[in-house]
């Protein structure tokens, strides 16, 4: 995350806003650009060079937080963190925003699914499908763990009646593939976690929860629990898997590094989206995403 812009206080701000949340705030190359300055400036600085990355403007008196780039495809969860930490104005422009429904890639996000098939004008149709009846039916197949609904959004006991099939069977995704049916996959969330021995279950509980709300996937459900191997035995890693629906992965440590919790997400070969951050009772915390093999 590049952020940048003319207002240096302001700047400041929201760098330290990400950096708490455990963001990777970068100079160059950047995954998404929070420009601080007029739309007209931001556009000129950014859009020609950066077009298939995020970028959010945000008005120089931080007044108001507008996704310039991909507003659903995540531009319009950043945007809403800024917002509600400045108290700003948040302005949505998409088609779906601005009726205040999630697209069909903000839903499979919020619930921690990836898109299987990512077939654009499957996609362009569930959206457009959603914004005229707002009905876009789901089913689950070989899918027992937590979802959330939203508005526009119905569960079905029929495959043929649906639109999106959420699973976790190969058999079923390779089958639905050839069908013209948007196939959802839990994505991989992983969750590095140290805590002390001490530290109550629900803060445990409460710490994740805050982690996954900080990349705005606001379901309760974690495909991987990374922890050190000395909690093979703590009754409480067991709960929270259960709660999260997780598997849980036990790494031995090397407790003299400094960045432990990014280590438990290396060890398993998991992409690093949030980097570690303390929390309450000094649990560390960091959120990757982990490929099948």
């Amino acid at each position: 995350m590049l952020v940048e812009g003319t207002n240096h206080a302001l700047v400041k701000e929201v760098k330290n806003l990400f950096n708490e949340l455990g963001y990777i705030v970068v100079n160059n190359e950047p995954e998404i650009i929070i420009s601080i300055n007029s739309i007209s400036r931001t556009i000129k600085k950014f859009l020609r060079k950066y077009y298939n990355r995020v970028i959010i403007n945000i008005v120089e008196d931080g007044s108001a937080v507008i996704p310039i780039t991909k507003e659903h495809l995540g531009g319009a969860f950043i945007a809403s963190i800024i917002a509600d930490a400045l108290g700003s104005n948040l302005i949505l422009t998409s088609p779906t925003g601005v009726r205040g429904l999630y697209s069909v890639e903000e839903f499979s996000w919020l619930n921690g699914l990836n898109i299987h098939n990512k077939d654009p004008k499957i996609i362009k149709h569930l959206n457009n499908k959603l914004l005229k009846d707002k009905n876009i039916n789901i089913y689950f197949e070989q899918y027992n763990e937590n979802y959330t609904l939203y508005e526009g959004y119905s569960v079905v006991d029929n495959e043929n009646s649906a639109d999106i099939i959420i699973t976790n069977d190969e058999k079923i995704i390779t089958y639905n593939n050839k069908k013209n049916k948007l196939i959802l996959t839990p994505a991989g969330i992983s969750i590095g976690l140290n805590y002390l021995e001490s530290t109550p279950l629900e803060v445990l509980v409460y710490a994740i929860k805050m982690t996954l709300k900080s990349l705005y996937i606001l379901n309760n459900r974690v495909d991987y629990l990374i922890v050190p191997k000395n909690t093979s035995k703590d009754e409480k890693i067991y709960a929270l898997s259960r709660f999260y629906s997780s598997k849980i992965i036990y790494v031995k440590m090397n407790y003299e590094n400094n960045q432990f919790c990014n280590n438990l997400l290396e060890s398993i070969g998991a992409k690093i989206l949030l980097k570690e951050v303390k929390r309450a009772f000094g649990i560390l915390t960091c959120l990757g995403i982990k490929n099948k093999q």
